[in-house]
């Protein structure tokens, strides 16, 4: 006979306090989720719309409809061969990355210049649709053939030099010669391990990439990222260039498409070997001398050019991955490279 005075177990004890902690698990899941949406809807609420953002070029800005929303650009009229200038991928990418340029060939020269803000980034649309390198690949292709028209000149920088000569490799009446600044593709790392992906889509789905993004986009934050990954010299990072980037970082929708660039869905399939080394326009390819410090890395440079010596030409420049934003030799040295490459 058991003892009346020992302690029993109770299940109904059990089961309630399993569903008060269900209870408080849901309560607490509820509220993160509020407060979430809570900032969400206070930040979008300070942001101005991209089309309102100050232009980052001094030329004519326009628009054009291509799938997912309307596309700005830049366009300085002129005479002879197009140029095209094609900026890259990040968090604040914008045509203001390759401003210095722009300007030395609108100073030099009266050749007709077009900058296209890339969907998701500058002064363009950011809806919150699936970006993806089909997506992009088409659209440049479409700009230079409804746009631009003629027969043009690709300058390019960093990721965006993948989709500039993945459309110069399949429509090739479209270009003439291209320019690859610091192409990426060309290193051992590609992008975030799968475990990384699957926590940033995560992120993405309950609005916490939303608000980190914002926070890892302030001035100071940016300014320690071209410090330590993009130029050689603190020294040299320009405070134009970080407050745009801020700027452009800073309006509704901006988080969209850098989304996509964090998980590394944007970078091209094999690009080395499927795009650069069987690219048969000529193309000069600028990258650092030392890019140690550098986010970028090189390693398969040497085994591209090898296997394309006829259509690629190639260049160490001093400085890091934006040396036409450098002082001295760097920026001179950009510029002079690019000139001698584009000349008629």
């Amino acid at each position: 006979m058991s003892d009346p005075s020992s302690p029993v177990s109770n299940p109904s004890s059990r089961d309630g306090h399993s569903w008060s902690r269900l209870a408080w698990t849901v309560g607490a899941a509820a509220g993160t989720y509020a407060a979430v949406t809570g900032l969400q809807r206070l930040i979008r609420g300070q942001l101005p719309a991209a089309s309102t953002l100050p232009k980052a070029l001094s030329a004519e800005t326009r628009t054009v409809g291509l799938p997912g929303g309307n596309v700005n650009y830049y366009h300085r009229p002129g005479r002879g061969t197009p140029l095209v200038f094609v900026h890259s991928f990040n968090a604040a990418a914008s045509p203001f990355e390759i401003e210095p340029i722009f300007d030395h060939w609108a100073r030099a020269t009266d050749r007709p210049l077009y900058a296209m803000d890339w969907l998701g980034f500058g002064r363009s649309d950011r809806p919150g649709i699936d970006y993806r390198p089909d997506l992009y690949r088409s659209h440049l292709y479409t700009f230079l053939r409804d746009v631009v028209g003629d027969r043009a000149d690709i300058v390019a920088l960093s990721l965006g030099c993948e989709y500039a000569a993945s459309v110069a490799l399949q429509a090739s009446p479209r270009v003439r010669r291209l320019v690859l600044l610091n192409p990426t593709g060309l290193g051992r790392r590609r992008g975030p391990a799968p475990i990384a992906q699957a926590m940033i889509r995560a992120a993405d789905k309950t609005g916490l990439f939303e608000l980190l993004f914002y926070r890892l986009t302030r001035t100071g934050s940016l300014r320690d990222f071209y410090e330590r990954q993009v130029f050689v010299r603190k020294r040299d990072v320009p405070d134009a260039l970080v407050d745009y980037a801020h700027v452009t970082s800073h309006a509704r929708g901006a988080h969209h498409a850098p989304r996509r660039f964090v998980d590394g869905s944007l970078f091209l399939d094999n690009v080395a070997a499927d795009v650069y080394v069987r690219l048969y326009a000529p193309t000069l390819l600028l990258t650092p001398a030392d890019p140690a410090s550098t986010v970028q890395t090189f390693e398969r440079l040497p085994d591209v050019l090898q296997s394309n010596s006829r259509d690629l030409s190639h260049r160490n420049l001093p400085g890091g991955l934006l040396p036409h934003w450098e002082s001295g030799a760097a920026r001179a040295e950009t510029l002079a490279a690019i000139d001698a490459f584009l000349s008629p």
